[in-house]
């Protein structure tokens, strides 16, 4: 099953994070609640973990892109 990687709500209200850096390659095998994504909005950063044991599928967002709070930036096969 795959599993959709979503930018979570921040605690200081942002709309939008900054990807900062993504702890695995497309292809690795990832843990379920590891730290995948680290994004960043101006005043906290972000974490994305992984919802299941599986690989990480696809990557939509790279380092650098600006993401809306809510949006998938890549996918885990479980």
């Amino acid at each position: 099953m795959q599993y959709p990687l979503i930018v979570p709500r921040t605690s200081d209200g942002a709309l939008k994070v900054t990807v900062l850096k993504w702890y695995k390659s497309v292809g690795d095998d990832v843990r379920k609640g590891d730290d995948l994504v680290e994004t960043k909005t101006e005043k906290i950063t972000v974490y994305i973990t992984v919802p299941e044991d599986g690989k990480l599928t696809e990557i939509l967002k790279a380092a650098g892109e600006f993401v809306d709070v809510g949006e998938v930036v890549g996918y885990v096969e479980g």
